[in-house]
């Protein structure tokens, strides 16, 4: 190992043995590495997770649920439904695999399998359900987007005692040169699908039917379309919110584009390989997550942007970055998902690393106390001498001050 791979080794179990960080975003542990998450609600969220899983975590109660969705490969990526698409009452999600399939289940039963999304011929790498249609949009490895239309009612997936087998409306094919990572749709209107992956590209389609999404002026050449370039390598997350386009690339950066011309509005410079990014116009701040865990917090409203926030709680990569409400969420190998008041973390007063007072308190307590433990061990020791001790130790000192 180099010595930066020992240092961060080093800092990584620092960081797991210390109990007080580990107290950091309340953290909700599951049985696996989570390779990414959806929302549901303000209580409950569905898990990706690396051992062949799909979970639905309580946190209110603070667990996993037994319950589970199976898959014969790790599972890459959850979505969820529209709040208006249930069956008997509850949300339905889906969940993306190696296995090449991606599963529909409901959230309140997910040991049953509703229907099948069957097409792709290698890993299916991430899946994006519409905020309000049944549609439902997946990248793979084997460089394909496909575009599935789900049963008008999501009552008629229930009506067999097998699941219903769907196969894709739509197949793009050709335009990405390499396996398709990450997709997200337009805040504003859902009616455009953003694309990027491995060729670090970033391209866009008719969220309706597909079709290569058209451009004008000198950027484009008729085609919606950022080649290869300003990011030099896999693009890992990307998102779109107000208008405003983010990646995150493995090429130590983060940027936001002009969806307009296509070109580089700011450029996010990190140590290393940036896994996740998350805007939140509204504080004028964007959220990175990098390769070893740490989250920063940027601003980016006033000026040139600058690191206002680090959080280290994470001790390995972080894999997903969600926002709901006034909070936004973070999920990492680290088999941990933990949640963090966007006010509290942007208007921390007490620097640039984020600790929480009450932590902060618990942790000089524990300093303290640990400090008063070894003295009293030594004072301890010392007391443990014998009379005659002493007088020999005593003069065996006497003895070398004399030489």
């Amino acid at each position: 190992m180099s010595s930066a791979q020992l240092e961060a080794l080093e800092k990584k179990e620092a960081l797991e043995q210390d109990p007080i960080r580990q107290k950091l975003g309340s953290p909700l542990r599951a049985p696996a590495r989570i390779l990414g998450f959806e929302l549901c609600d303000d209580s409950t969220a569905v898990f990706a997770l690396a051992n062949y899983q799909a979970r639905v975590a309580d946190f209110k109660a603070g667990e996993c649920k037994k319950a589970m969705v199976k898959h014969t490969g790790p599972v890459t990526a959850v979505a969820v439904m529209p709040e208006s698409y249930k069956v008997a009452g509850s949300r339905i999600a889906l969940s993306a695999s190696w296995d090449t399939t991606v599963k529909v289940w409901s959230v309140n039963n997910p040991q049953r399998t509703l229907a099948v999304l069957s097409g792709h011929s290698d890993f299916v790498k991430c899946l994006v359900a519409h905020p309000t249609l049944p549609l439902v949009y997946t990248g793979s490895s084997d460089k394909t987007i496909m575009f599935w239309r789900l049963p008008q009612s999501a009552e008629e997936l229930s009506g067999s005692g097998e699941p219903m087998v769907i196969k894709p409306f739509k197949t793009v094919k050709g335009q990405h040169t390499g396996q398709i990572y990450t997709m997200c749709l337009d805040r504003e209107t859902a009616g455009v699908l953003f694309s990027a992956g491995s060729d670090a590209s970033i391209r866009a389609w008719n969220a309706m039917d597909g079709s290569p999404l058209p451009a004008d002026g000198a950027a484009f050449d008729g085609e919606w379309v950022i080649p290869r370039g300003q990011h030099r390598t896999n693009i890992s997350d990307i998102k779109c919110i107000e208008g405003g386009l983010w990646t995150a690339s493995a090429d130590k950066t983060a940027i936001s584009w002009d969806i307009e011309t296509g070109k580089a509005d700011l450029v996010l410079e990190h140590s290393t390989t940036v896994t996740a990014v998350l805007p939140i116009p509204q504080v004028g701040v964007v959220v990175t997550g990098v390769r070893d865990g740490v989250i920063y917090v940027w601003r980016v409203n006033d000026g040139s942007p600058r690191i206002i926030r680090e959080i280290h709680a994470h001790t390995d990569d972080v894999t997903c970055l969600r926002i709901a409400g006034r909070c936004f969420y973070s999920s990492s190998l680290d088999e941990t998902l933990r949640v963090w008041g966007i006010e509290d973390v942007v208007g921390f007063p007490g620097g640039l690393e984020y600790m929480p007072a009450e932590l902060a308190a618990l942790k000089a307590q524990t300093v303290e106390q640990s400090i008063t433990n070894s003295t009293e061990k030594l004072s301890g020791t010392a007391s443990a001498l014998t009379e005659e001790e002493e007088r020999e130790l005593a003069e065996l000192m006497s003895d070398i001050d004399d030489m």
